[in-house]
């Protein structure tokens, strides 16, 4: 194979078999935001940023996520009691969510939420 650094292959043996593995896993399009804070969780850091004097950022959009349209307004709910330190609330309410005979790639709602006990 030209370009392909010796060493490769079975290190052990006669050294009579080798093999290699090319993956592209270069960008192809835009990716969208998905991993970004809501502008909010954002504007804030950029405030501790400021105010700790840190040297100056200049942003690129997009600089915050945003809704693409799939978004339970419970994960809101989640996201603000993380802020709060009070993730164990949110631990507790999706424990309560387990059903035996879903896939992990099950929508969130498609999923009825538990009946209330009480």
């Amino acid at each position: 194979m030209p370009y392909r650094s010796a060493g490769h292959g079975p290190k052990s043996g006669g050294h009579r078999e080798e093999s290699t593995l090319l993956i592209d896993a270069t960008l192809k399009e835009v990716a969208p935001p998905l991993a970004l804070p809501k502008r909010e969780f954002m504007e804030n850091a950029r405030q501790i940023w400021e105010e700790l004097k840190l040297p100056p950022i200049t942003p690129q959009p997009p600089w915050h996520g945003y809704s693409l349209g799939d978004w339970d307004s419970v994960w809101d709910v989640y996201a603000k009691r993380a802020v709060e330190e009070k993730w164990e609330e949110t631990g507790q309410e999706t424990l309560a969510r387990r059903r035996a005979g879903l896939t992990p790639e099950t929508p969130v709602r498609d999923v009825a939420p538990p009946k209330s006990s009480a």
